[in-house]
């Protein structure tokens, strides 16, 4: 069997499959509102049937209330000489019956064995003069009434109860309570009919039951939606998963065809100078160009690596314009000895160079961009680095452009932790502002600074995250500049306005950084070092992951560090002392992860100082 037809038998396996998908959850679905719906309409049935029963049950109390009024009333007449049996029927029905608990949908009978004493009213007990019990069975079987035997079967039992029957096929269904007794032998039956859709209208158990309806109406709308919009989904996957199938199968022949459009149209861009004179490389037109067409799936991952060269305005400025392109040179030929064929170079700006890497993910991004920095450091020129800025475009991005942002902002912040970059003066301008306020702190921060960055590499932070974390630990405590000197440098115990003034410097050191342009996360970071693990600390009272990985990294190194040097705010402590204190504090204050790799740390650099001493 050729590839070509196992791969044939594949899709068609994969079509099938997708179809048994779809037709089984629409089999499932039917069968489970089908279920839903007989459930309902059961419980629906029991409902009623249970406002019924609780309904009959009141309904024979009234009934025997009244049959032991009527049985009472016609012994007293019996007693009396003169009485007929008629005249104490006509005598109860007047004083009794007519006067019990009536409407228009609720009425009396009053039957003997051989007639009809009363129906409901006079009209209709004159109607029904002379019948007896059989003949008026006999009738509202000729007229289609149902549920007749179970009346006439309490009747011959001579039983009470209710049951619930209708004398025609035109008459609504009734429920009905009697109850029969004897006199001088003859029997009697004395009931109530209540006609059921005035009990289901009292009762509201119609209008229940339709809300219930329309509310699972509602609901089996709902599933069948959701089952529409699963077999849509999977139908998507499935259409998905047959183009990228096919695309694998087709992907040397399309790098072959994309080769040679890429071919032509770089002749044809050549031909329009899309080239940087001096570099040789793309230009800012022709990059933003190319990155607007970057849609393909099969370009997939893409990465920007953002670079550039900190310093060469002041070799221009003091060697000349020829000595800074000399550089850029050397830095355009870094870029093509390192970069692969498909990598699209370019220079976008003066001293910015930008490059597009299609198929590269960050990691290896970085490794591209790193491998750029070690061979430009190699040139030997002291009064220039050269900085980094890495991102990748995410699954949801429509365009390559918010990844060239991420990568410029990422580059923003490694220029801002270069002492060659101009950008760095928003640093300096800072940490000499706060110089003038306190030695100690900058000294402080300065320190902090390299230990945090070397945890942060151990914790395997990214470059950008190291940047950022470089930035934080050095500005951590800028907004102490805020905070009165005599109150700053002051040696005595603090004053609880003078604790609550230091408190409120990580606020505003947050409210100063956070103006300078892409610090605005490393801001948060500086608003956090502060908070503790269990969310005793300040200024929010945040805690654990809750905290950005940052603030948790420069807290545990802050209190080391002031620990370990003097300070106005407490007695200084070996380094034993320092890590134990920071133990006992672990899941307390500190992060318990970051206050073992620090330890572990710390541990190892006293290891290999006791090492080298001996």
């Amino acid at each position: 069997m050729s590839s070509h037809e196992s791969w044939d038998k594949m899709l068609l396996t994969s079509r099938i499959n997708y179809k048994v998908k779809v037709y089984a959850i629409c089999v499932l679905m039917f069968f489970f509102v089908l279920f839903c719906w007989a459930y309902i309409m059961n419980e629906s049935l029991e409902y009623k049937d249970s406002i019924i029963q609780t309904f009959s049950s009141n309904q024979e109390i009234m009934v025997s209330e009244v049959a032991k009024s009527v049985r009472g009333k016609m012994q007293a007449f019996a007693a009396i000489n003169g009485y007929s049996p008629k005249q104490s029927q006509a005598q109860v029905v007047e004083e009794i019956i007519k006067n019990a608990e009536t409407s228009g949908s609720r009425y009396w009978f009053f039957y003997s064995s051989s007639e009809v004493i009363y129906e409901k009213d006079d009209a209709t007990t004159q109607s029904l003069k002379g019948k007896n019990l059989t003949e008026m069975i006999q009738s509202w079987r000729l007229q289609g009434g149902t549920g007749v035997e179970a009346f006439e079967d309490l009747i011959l039992k001579e039983s009470n109860g209710s049951l619930v029957f209708s004398k025609s096929n035109r008459s609504g269904t009734e429920i009905i309570s009697l109850r029969s007794f004897t006199i001088d032998n003859v029997r009697y039956i004395l009931g109530m009919s209540t006609q059921a859709t005035y009990l289901m209208s009292v009762s509201r158990a119609d209008e229940h039951v339709q809300y219930l309806y329309l509310f699972s109406g509602a609901i089996s709308l709902v599933i069948l939606i959701l089952t529409l919009l699963l077999c849509l989904n999977i139908y998507k996957h499935q259409m998905v998963l047959n183009r990228t199938n096919k695309s694998l199968t087709d992907k040397n022949n399309q790098i072959q065809e994309l080769t040679r459009k890429l071919a032509q149209k770089t002749e044809a861009a050549s031909n329009a100078s899309i080239y940087d004179g001096l570099t040789k490389l793309y230009n800012r037109k022709f990059f933003d160009t190319l990155a607007s067409r970057i849609k393909d799936e099969v370009f997939l991952p893409v990465s920007i690596v953002a670079l550039d060269i900190n310093g060469l305005s002041k070799i221009n400025a003091a060697s000349g314009i020829e000595a800074g392109d000399e550089i850029l040179e050397k830095t355009s030929e870094i870029l093509q000895r390192v970069c692969i064929d498909t990598d699209v170079m370019s220079r976008t700006s003066g001293s910015e160079f930008t490059i597009l890497m299609t198929t590269t993910d960050e990691s290896s991004a970085y490794g591209t961009a790193e491998n750029i920095k070690r061979q430009f450091a190699s040139l030997n020129h002291a009064d220039v680095t050269l900085s980094m800025g890495v991102a990748q475009m995410q699954e949801n991005e429509q365009s390559i452009f918010s990844a060239v942002e991420r990568a410029r902002k990422n580059l923003t912040l490694d220029k801002m932790t270069d002492k060659n970059s101009n950008t760095y003066s928003f640093i300096s301008l800072l940490m000499e502002t706060l110089f003038a306020y306190s030695r100690e702190t900058v000294s402080h921060c300065n320190r902090l600074k390299k230990r945090a960055v070397k945890l942060g590499k151990v914790l395997e932070l990214s470059h950008s995250e190291l940047s950022k974390l470089s930035i934080a630990a050095q500005l951590h405590d800028v907004g102490k500049i805020g905070i009165p000197d005599n109150v700053l440098n002051k040696k005595d115990i603090l004053s609880k306005y003078e604790r609550e003034l230091i408190r409120r410097h990580p606020e505003l050191g947050y409210q100063i950084v956070k103006l300078i342009p892409a610090l605005d996360e490393v801001a948060v970071d500086i608003l956090q070092h502060h908070e503790n693990y269990d969310g005793s600390g300040y200024p929010a009272g945040i805690k654990g992951e809750e905290i950005t990985l940052n603030a948790r990294i420069i807290a545990v190194v802050d209190s080391f560090d002031t620990m370990i040097n003097i300070s106005v705010y407490a007695s200084t402590k070996t380094v034993e002392e320092a890590v134990r204190e920071l133990s006992n504090c672990s899941s307390r204050q500190f992060d318990p992860h970051i206050v073992n790799t620090f330890i572990k740390e710390v541990q190892k650099q006293n290891s290999t100082r006791s090492e080298t001493a001996k």
